[in-house]
């Protein structure tokens, strides 16, 4: 099990997550190349970033987690030609974007493909690159 803060302390360039309480099961998941998400109990809304309580009706039941199907559409992105850090060099010019899943929440994350594929509505399929620090991209299909 991840403990809380655990990929704080790495020392790559990779985006490091911040593993909050509320998010372990969900970085746990990502390990082991699982997408997962909350519902709420009382109001059946889908629930991203992990949170202790809903905040579409704030009603107090704890979110279930759930297994995402990876599966959603480019809500909107952006292709990155000026990398921010010295390990993204060698991918540019990247896309990053907001993923709408098909669960109905968003995920922002790279889109893998090439920039000139990209375009909102398109559909993509969650990937798990081998990279050192865990997180999930999407790929088009």
């Amino acid at each position: 099990m991840l403990e809380q803060g655990e990929f704080a302390n790495f020392k790559e360039s990779y985006p490091q997550p911040r593993v909050t309480q509320d998010a372990l099961p969900y970085w746990e998941a990502v390990r082991n190349k699982k997408l997962l998400f909350q519902r709420c109990p009382a109001c059946s809304g889908a629930i991203f970033p992990p949170r202790s309580i809903c905040p579409m009706c704030d009603a107090g039941a704890k979110p279930a987690w759930e297994q995402s199907k990876g599966a959603g559409s480019i809500y909107s992105f952006s292709v990155v030609h000026r990398p921010p850090s010295a390990i993204w060099k060698s991918h540019a010019p990247y896309t990053i974007g907001l993923v709408r899943l098909d669960e109905d929440y968003f995920l922002f994350a790279e889109i893998e493909g090439k920039p000139e594929d990209m375009a909102v509505d398109k559909r993509v399929q969650v990937n798990f690159p081998d990279r050192e620090v865990p997180l999930p991209t999407f790929r088009l299909v």
